[in-house]
């Protein structure tokens, strides 16, 4: 091995305190004497240039934050914007009079006012769109005329007098109280929101100001959390909202909840008053479950409503399953579907809502998505077509009002529409059954050369709870023993009412089972004792905001989301004319009957006998036309003293044009029998409402007292019997108040 030069001997020398002297260690790796000194030297400069970095970045961070608290703050430094311009321009004419006097003094004075009027003026102009929205018009209004006025008055007083400034600065504060009130301006530290991906609080670019009122709103919602919802106290204590994401109009966050303590449902049972505690109405808070039992994703909807806009129905085809969008979910997150088919089967279904909740729009719609697919479509409206003119004038058959007399018996003329739809239902269901035996089939798949049927009823109740004469039962539970087959012979019935009881389907279990599974809608409502049979998980649809179109879907995985349906307006009749009708297979339009293959001819009569009825009013002395408004066929055969003509003749006359036969039970009752309204016969009363009945048969209006002491029963009694005639018969006015339909 090769020797290594080594360095002579150093001299002897003193030693001096004041040189620097070399260090001995034993740590491998470190050096030593004059090298040593270097190092160290060098590893201070490091640590200097990472002590100067690390300030550099506090720096950096300081300026972030304080851009970051400029924008968080920038709405609310408005009132204060505006405050600063008012006193320059007060300030400048109070300067200006130092150097003038006598009359220059009042035209200053008077300049400076006419300039803050002006000012604010053209101010609340630009902004009036979003001066109102906020609710702010009469406090920006009084802060121009305020501003005004200081402005004039300053330069009389002087720059230097204190009340005058102490004046603009209470005056700020009392006109922007409500304006900092809804803001509420904040951002709890330690939590990042997140735009669409993770990026810093502050963006790049100014956003639009709809994305700005989503953040601020989130901000606020994080900080009200923190303050009021999870402390110990608080409805959620120990809960912690997380992962805050920001879309178009609404915020979602991330709620982890305390294991065994809170659940998905207890949030939903406090929606009221967590939205209360964060400053926004709980129909604006969703809640749905997370990732893990602990979690629960939590919307906010934030201001502008989703797009309901119309253009066509929206049909989803996953595999046999066939679906129908009704509209948006408010939160921005999906649509709700109708499920028209699955494998093998058609779908019923069933729409709940009061006057005006917009359930016939609803049905327009589903009826657009049928007409789309080729279903055929069979209206039935006891309103006489009064509930939606475009199916009436569109279906591929409508049948307006339960009675006819097209191919009827005169004594059930009064129903006569209902039984031409049961039996085409039974008959169309019977050749079909046949089909699939003959053909080796496992149920029904629709095709346009062999379409399903869709049965569509408005106000069913009115024809589900009438007796169905031929079988004994109710037409309710008729339809509802076909229900149970039908499915898979390609016929679905889709009914829609403001009654929700055992009533509404003529107490068929099979019946109200067969339409609600899978597809309830329910909407608007204004009467509780409507709703007494909803799930009781369901959401209760007297929250529902007004407008029209809001609804919950009920057994889906959202059932708690409000949705708002496509707004198809008065256009529902264009889009149903502008697409083919189904034409239905040969066997089933045998099936169906006479009365179904001449339906185009029964609508052209309907319409005529309609036009002659007017005319035979019109022509008819006063009390003659009272008298048509009445009677039927029959009541004109049996009763020849009134001016109206017989069924057989053909002259003018209510009886030669039939409009609305009467029921067997309309007339004159015999043996205590009363008629009941909506078309259910009052011979299937108990003794003890049948009383009840005929008391209230003079239309008047009676409190439950009255009618116990009437009847010399009880009001509990009367309650009972009350209470057993169910919606259908009773119109409830007050409280207490009842009333026959």
């Amino acid at each position: 091995m090769a020797n290594t030069p080594t360095a002579p001997a150093a001299a002897p020398m003193a030693a001096d305190d004041s040189l620097p002297q070399p260090t001995t260690t034993s740590e491998p790796g470190r050096y030593t004497g004059a090298l040593g000194t270097l190092a160290s030297a060098r590893d201070k400069y490091a640590s200097a240039q990472e002590k100067c970095a690390a300030i550099a970045a506090d720096i950096a961070r300081t300026k972030k934050k304080v851009k970051a608290l400029g924008w968080r703050t920038r709405r609310a430094s408005y009132p204060w914007y505006a405050a600063a311009a008012t006193a320059a321009i007060g300030a400048g004419g109070a300067i200006a009079t130092e150097f003038a006097d006598g009359p220059a003094d009042l035209a200053i004075a008077g300049g400076t006012g006419a300039v803050a009027l002006a000012g604010g003026w053209q101010l609340a102009k630009r902004c009036s769109e979003q001066i109102e929205k906020a609710g702010m018009t009469s406090r920006v209004q009084a802060g121009v005329a305020a501003s005004c006025a200081w402005c004039l008055t300053t330069p009389l007083t002087g720059a230097n007098a204190l009340e005058m400034w102490l004046a603009l600065g209470l005056g700020t504060v009392a006109l922007s109280a409500r304006w900092w009130q809804r803001i509420r301006p904040g951002y709890p530290a330690g939590t990042d929101l997140v735009l669409a991906s993770p990026t810093d609080l502050v963006p790049t670019t100014e956003p639009d100001a709809e994305t700005g009122a989503v953040v601020t709103a989130a901000e606020s919602i994080l900080e009200a959390w923190n303050a009021t919802v999870t402390i110990p106290t608080g409805l959620v204590p120990g809960s912690e909202l997380t992962d805050p994401q920001i879309a178009d109009h609404r915020v979602a966050f991330t709620v982890v909840l305390q294991p065994g303590k809170q659940t998905v449902e207890t949030l939903r049972t406090l929606a009221g008053r967590i939205g209360s505690a964060i400053g926004f109405f709980g129909k604006d808070l969703t809640f749905d479950e997370g990732d893990r039992p602990t979690e629960v994703i939590m919307s906010v909807r934030i201001s502008t409503e989703v797009d309901t806009t119309y253009t066509g129905p929206v049909v989803i085809v996953e595999g046999q399953d066939i679906f129908i969008e009704i509209g948006p979910y408010v939160d921005g997150e999906g649509a709700p579907r109708y499920h028209v088919a699955g494998p093998n089967s058609v779908n019923s279904g069933f729409v709940l809502g009061s006057k005006g909740s917009g359930k016939s729009r609803v049905l327009e719609l589903i009826a657009d998505g049928l007409r789309e697919l080729g279903i055929e479509i069979w209206w039935m409206d006891p309103q006489s077509g009064a509930s939606s003119k475009a199916l009436k004038d569109n279906a591929d058959w409508s049948l307006m009002g339960l009675d006819s007399d097209e191919h009827t018996p005169l004594e059930l003329a009064y129903i006569g529409n209902l039984l031409h739809l049961w039996r085409a239902v039974s008959n169309v269901a019977k050749i079909r059954e046949a089909e699939n035996v003959a053909m080796g089939l496992d149920g029904f798949t629709h095709t346009r050369e062999r379409p399903a049927i869709m049965v569509m009823i408005d106000e069913c109740h009115k024809a589900f709870n009438v007796k169905n004469p031929i079988t004994g039962n109710t037409f309710g539970y008729d339809f509802g023993e076909l229900d149970r087959v039908t499915r898979k012979l390609g016929i679905g019935i889709i009914g829609a009412s403001q009654i929700f009881t055992m009533d509404t389907f003529g107490n068929s279990a099979a019946l109200r089972s067969g339409m609600i599974t899978g597809n309830l809608l329910i909407m608007r409502m204004m009467e509780k004792s409507h709703c007494g049979l909803l799930p009781g998980t369901a959401p209760s649809p007297l929250s529902l905001r007004k407008g029209g179109g809001y609804g919950y879907a009920i057994d889906t995985d959202r059932e708690h989301v409000m949705w708002r349906a496509r707004n198809i307006g008065d256009h529902a009749a264009e889009y149903l004319a502008a697409k083919p009708k189904a034409t239905l297979d040969a066997r089933a339009t045998k099936a169906a009957g006479l009365v179904y293959r001449n339906r185009h001819k029964t609508a052209a009569r309907h319409t005529e006998k309609a036009l002659a009825t007017l005319e035979a009013f019109d022509a008819a002395p006063e009390t003659t036309a009272l008298t048509m408004l009445t009677s039927g066929p029959r009541q004109a055969e049996q009763n020849t003293s009134t001016d109206v003509a017989p069924a057989a003749n053909t002259g003018g006359g209510m009886a030669s044009v039939r409009v609305l036969p009467v029921r067997p039970s309309a007339g004159k009752s015999t043996g205590g029998a009363v008629a009941a309204p909506e078309g259910v016969p009052a011979a299937d009363l108990n003794p003890g409402p049948r009383r009840v009945m005929e008391l209230m048969s003079d239309g008047k209006a009676w409190h439950t007292k009255d009618l116990a002491a009437a009847l010399g029963i009880s009001v509990q009694a009367v309650r009972e019997h009350i209470r057993s005639l169910g919606e259908t018969r009773l119109d409830n006015i007050t409280p207490g108040v009842y009333r026959i339909k």
